[in-house]
């Protein structure tokens, strides 16, 4: 993941926790389009165990058979465009940042040899999608910009559909719905445009 190998490693490694051992370093499935595994960056447990890892190409890559002497990864989807964000697994769902359509993409992953896009939501042609992490006890996802002066949004998941909407209930004091970081007073005295990054439910 660093930056001199940015948009060219194709690798994962596997650590054992007890000592931090490597294991191995295993590559990616690049895909039909040769491209999907192309700079990995954040890993997700699902349900049964395997990983999904997106790439800053906008693959989503499966691993399995991590406790075994040969694990194996597969593209199972590939959105559009590059750089894509930080995804969260929610139940059957995986949500990814897809910058190239300025919002949203959800995959239905319950079935890992059928792994389909069931829904996309659009924020605004301007909006630079990045982070997403999701609250249990909330039941929404925070998602950011990385970008300078744009806003933070809640979103709503459908558990039967896989839809998101923006929680329309969560607006800033401007009456828009989400919070700017556009030119502000912040906590720590300084007047300016935020950037938002990483974004977590603290409580």
């Amino acid at each position: 993941m660093g930056n001199d190998y940015l948009l060219s490693s194709n690798t994962y490694q596997l650590f054992r926790l007890s000592d931090l051992k490597l294991i191995g370093t295993y590559r990616l499935d690049p895909g039909p389009s040769r491209n999907g595994h192309v700079s990995p960056e954040e890993a997700r447990v699902a349900a049964d165990g395997s990983v999904y890892v997106q790439t800053l190409s906008c693959g989503i890559q499966r691993i399995t058979g991590l406790d075994t002497a040969a694990p194996v990864a597969r593209l199972v989807h590939k959105f559009p465009g590059d750089f894509c964000g930080v995804p969260t697994i929610v139940g059957r769902y995986l949500v990814q940042s897809v910058p190239s359509i300025h919002g949203f993409a959800v995959l239905d992953i319950a079935y890992p040899d059928n792994v389909r896009e069931v829904s996309r939501l659009v924020i605004d042609e301007k909006f630079d999608p990045h982070w997403t992490a999701w609250s249990e006890k909330a039941k929404r996802l925070v998602v950011t910009s990385g970008k300078a002066g744009d806003r933070m949004y809640l979103l709503k998941l459908d558990a039967a559909s896989g839809a998101l909407t923006i929680d329309e209930a969560f607006r800033d004091t401007d009456g828009k719905t989400g919070f700017s970081f556009a030119r502000r007073a912040w906590p720590h005295g300084w007047t300016g445009d935020g950037t938002p990054h990483g974004a977590i439910f603290s409580r």
